[in-house]
């Protein structure tokens, strides 16, 4: 297994549990409204997060190099 970001899993994960929160959030009493493909915004938000902190910003603040 490669080196994984550590810092865009983090990321990732704070992504999902807020995304979560809102798409969860409605009146009481009631069930969410959404359309069923905005569900898909959770994985495919934290596909692009670890992506994006593997490939491209390449910085770690977990593991910084010395």
């Amino acid at each position: 297994m490669k080196n994984r970001n550590i810092t865009g899993i983090v990321v990732a994960i704070i992504y999902c549990i807020v995304l979560f929160i809102f798409l969860t959030d409605s009146p009481s009493g009631e069930a969410p409204n959404n359309p069923r493909w905005i569900y898909l915004l959770l994985p495919l938000g934290a596909i692009a997060i670890t992506s994006l902190f593997d490939y491209v910003i390449k910085f770690d603040f977990f593991r910084v190099k010395k």
